[in-house]
C-alpha cells in the first residue's frame, strides 16, 4: 500500500527479499535436503504458502501497474512506475496465480503440520490476497459486475486479519531479516533513493479499506448513465476528499470507467456525453437538436458539430494541481465553442415560435466556462497558492464571476420545465448565491489589509506589485489566441475594475461583512432541505459539504458589522487552513 501512496517499488515491495528469491523457493526445484522433518517449521510454509503470497502480491502490483500506465494519472507525479528490471509475475496469467493461491489454501486447511492457532489466520490472509487479485483483474477487464461480491469478501477477510494481528517477532527471530530497507542500492534505478519509514500496520489496513470503499463507489457509479452525477461525485472528491480514497490507482480507475478509447462508461459512444449535456441543461435530445440545426442552417459550410461534440468531456480525477492546469487550458476550448455558437447563430434562420435552442445552448456553454473559472480561483485557496496580498483580488474576482454565473443560471431556469435539472439548478443558484455573499464579505475584510497597518507599512508600491502578481496569477486570461475570435471572452479578470471596487467598498457605509456571512448561512441552511436531484447516492456527502460550509459561515458571523468597525477589528483572528475548509478562513479564538 505504500507504493500506492506514491513511494517507489524499490523502497516498498522490492525491499521484501523473498520477491527476489522466488526461483529458490519453488516447490518443484527446492533442494531435497530442505525436506528434513520439522513439525514446527514445515518447508511448505515457505515453498507453498509464502511463495503463493509473494506471487499474489506481485500480481496485484502488476495489475495495478497496467491500470496506472494508461496515462490517466502521471508517472513521477501521482505514482512511480520504475520496476528496476524486477519481474512482477507478468508471465503468470491471473488464473495460474489464483490456482497457486487455492493450492496454498487447501494445504493450510488439510495439513496436520500447521498449528491450529495459525491455520485460520493463514487462510484469511491467503483468501484476502486471492480476492485482491480477482478484484484488480476485474477492474482491468472492466467486469464491474464482479466488484461487489469481491469487495464484500475482501472486507470480511480484512476484518478477520485486523482482529487477529500476529505477535511481534522475538529478538532472536530471523523474520525481520526478510526485509532489507537498503536493498534498493543493488537494484537498477533511475533515481537515487533513501530508505523510508513505513507507516504503522493499522494505517496500512486503513488505506486498503479506503481503496475497497472507493472501488465499491465505482461499482455503484458505473450503473448510472447520467454524467451529471459523475460530475457531482468528481467535484465532491476534489473539494471534500475522503481519507485513503484519493489514491492514484483509484483516480485512474474512475477515469478509465468514464472514458477510455472513445467509449464512455464502457458502452456508450462520445455522442452520449453530448446527449447528457443537452438533456441536463436544455431537456432536448441530441438528435432533436441536430434536426433543428439542419432545418434552420443557411450557412455556406457544413455544420460544425464535431467541434461541439469533442469539447464536452472533462476530468475530475486528476490530482488538484494537475486539474487546475487542465481547467486553465480548457477555458480556451469553452470560449472557442461559445464563439462558434455565436457565429453559427448568424447562419440560422430565425425561430418562428418557441425558444431558440442555440441561444439557450450559448448560455449553457458560458455557464460551464464560468464554472470552470470559479474552480480555478477556488483551487488557489485549496492549494494555498495565494499570498496575503492576493486574497482580496481572488475573493473579488470569484464574486464577480459568480454574479455572471448566476445570471446564466437564471436564464436557464426560466425556460426549464419542472424537472430534475430544474431542481438541480435551483439548488446550485442558492448555493452559488451564498458563495458569492461570503466572497464579498471576505473581499471587504481582506482588501482592508492593503490599506491598514501594520501590513500596509511593509508593502511599498503595493498596487504595482499587486498588478504584477495579477498578470502572473491569471496569465491564462491573456493568451494571444483569444485575439483570433471576434467574440471577446466573458468572465476574464480586470485589474482596473478591481481597484475601482476597492475604493467603492471602502467608502460603503452600509456594507456589512457580518450580514453577508449571515445571508450565506441562511441560504446554505435552506439548501440542506432541497439538495438538488443529481447527486444520487452521494446526496448525503453533498449535504455534508454544504453543512460544513454553513458552519464556516456561522463562525464568520463574528466579522465586523460595518466597514468602519474594521479599523479596530483584529484581522489576525482569520486563519486559512485548507484542512479545515478548502476556501474560507475560520476565526481563531483569542485568549
Amino acid at each position: 500500500m505504500a507504493w500506492h501512496t506514491g513511494y517507489t517499488l524499490s523502497q516498498t515491495v522490492f525491499s521484501f527479499l523473498y520477491v527476489h528469491a522466488l526461483p529458490d523457493i519453488d516447490p518443484d526445484t527446492i533442494s531435497p535436503h530442505h525436506h528434513d522433518p520439522d513439525r514446527a517449521r514445515p518447508v511448505e510454509l515457505v515453498s507453498v504458502v509464502l511463495r503463493a503470497s509473494v506471487l499474489g502480491l506481485l500480481k496485484c502490483c502488476d495489475l495495478a501497474w497496467r491500470e496506472l500506465v494508461k496515462g490517466n494519472v502521471y508517472d513521477c507525479e501521482d505514482w512511480q512506475s520504475d520496476k528496476c528490471d524486477v519481474p512482477m509475475s507478468e508471465a503468470y496469467p491471473v488464473s495460474r496465480i489464483l490456482g497457486i493461491l487455492d493450492e496454498a489454501c487447501v494445504w493450510v486447511r488439510n495439513s496436520s503440520r500447521v498449528r491450529s492457532t495459525w491455520r485460520t489466520a493463514l487462510t484469511h490472509r491467503l483468501v484476502l490476497r486471492k480476492t485482491l487479485v480477482e478484484l484488480f483483474s476485474a477492474l482491468l477487464s472492466k467486469d464491474y459486475f464482479r466488484f461487489r461480491p469481491l469487495i464484500e469478501t475482501a472486507r470480511v477477510m480484512l476484518q478477520h486479519v485486523r482482529a487477529s494481528p500476529p505477535p511481534p517477532p522475538r529478538s532472536c527471530s530471523p523474520a525481520p531479516r526478510a526485509f532489507d530497507p537498503q536493498f534498493p542500492r543493488v537494484l537498477v534505478s533511475a533515481i537515487p533513493l533513501q530508505p523510508i519509514q513505513l507507516p504503522e500496520q493499522s494505517k496500512v489496513w486503513d488505506t486498503l479499506a479506503g481503496l475497497l470503499d472507493s472501488l465499491e463507489q465505482l461499482s455503484v457509479l458505473i450503473e448510472i448513465p447520467d454524467l451529471s452525477t459523475w460530475d457531482v461525485v468528481g467535484t465532491l472528491r476534489i473539494w471534500q476528499p475522503r481519507p485513503n480514497q484519493s489514491l492514484a490507482y483509484v483516480r485512474s480507475a474512475f477515469q478509465s470507467a468514464i472514458y477510455e478509447n472513445g467509449i464512455i462508461l464502457n458502452k456508450y459512444l462520445q455522442k452520449h456525453a453530448v446527449d447528457c449535456f443537452l438533456m441536463e441543461a436544455l431537456q432536448i435530445p441530441y438528435d432533436s437538436f441536430i434536426s433543428s440545426f439542419q432545418t434552420r442552417w443557411v450557412g455556406p459550410d457544413s455544420l460544425p458539430l464535431r467541434h461541439i461534440e469533442r469539447t464536452i468531456t472533462e476530468s475530475h480525477w486528476y490530482n488538484p494541481p494537475r486539474r487546475r492546469r487542465y481547467c486553465m487550458k480548457s477555458l480556451f476550448d469553452w470560449h472557442e465553442l461559445y464563439a462558434t455558437l455565436t457565429d453559427v447563430q448568424k447562419h440560422l434562420a430565425p425561430v418562428q415560435s418557441g425558444t431558440d435552442v442555440v441561444t439557450r445552448l450559448r448560455s449553457v456553454v458560458l455557464m460551464r466556462r464560468l464554472e470552470t473559472i470559479s474552480d480555478i480561483v477556488l483551487s488557489g485557496f485549496q492549494l494555498s497558492l495565494y499570498s496575503v496580498n492576493e486574497r482580496p483580488l481572488a475573493y473579488w474576482y470569484l464574486a464577480r464571476v459568480l454574479e455572471q454565473h448566476l445570471t446564466c443560471l437564471d436564464e436557464i431556469i426560466e425556460v426549464l420545465p419542472s424537472s430534475m435539472p430544474r431542481y438541480e439548478f435551483q439548488f446550485r443558484a442558492r448555493y452559488l448565491t451564498a458563495l458569492q455573499a461570503l466572497s464579498l464579505a471576505l473581499f471587504a475584510v481582506c482588501i482592508f489589509l492593503l490599506h491598514f497597518p501594520p501590513l500596509a507599512n511593509t508593502m511599498g508600491s503595493s498596487w504595482e506589485r499587486l498588478r504584477l502578481n495579477f498578470l502572473r496569477r491569471y496569465k491564462w486570461a491573456f493568451m494571444h489566441e483569444y485575439e483570433d475570435f471576434d467574440v471577446p471572452p466573458v468572465g476574464h479578470p480586470n485589474f482596473l475594475a478591481f481597484t475601482t471596487s476597492c475604493s467603492v467598498i471602502l467608502q460603503d457605509k452600509e456594507f456589512s461583512p457580518a450580514e453577508q456571512a449571515e445571508l450565506a448561512e441562511r441560504l446554505l441552511t435552506g439548501s440542506t432541505t432541497a439538495p438538488g436531484r443529481m447527486a444520487g447516492p452521494w446526496t448525503p456527502d453533498r449535504m455534508e459539504f454544504v453543512s460544513k460550509m454553513a458552519k464556516v459561515c456561522r463562525d464568520l458571523r463574528r466579522l465586523p458589522k460595518s466597514m468602519d468597525e474594521l479599523r479596530t477589528w483584529d484581522v489576525e483572528q482569520l486563519v486559512w487552513d485548507p484542512d479545515v475548509h478548502p476556501w474560507f478562513p475560520v476565526m481563531r479564538n483569542r485568549s
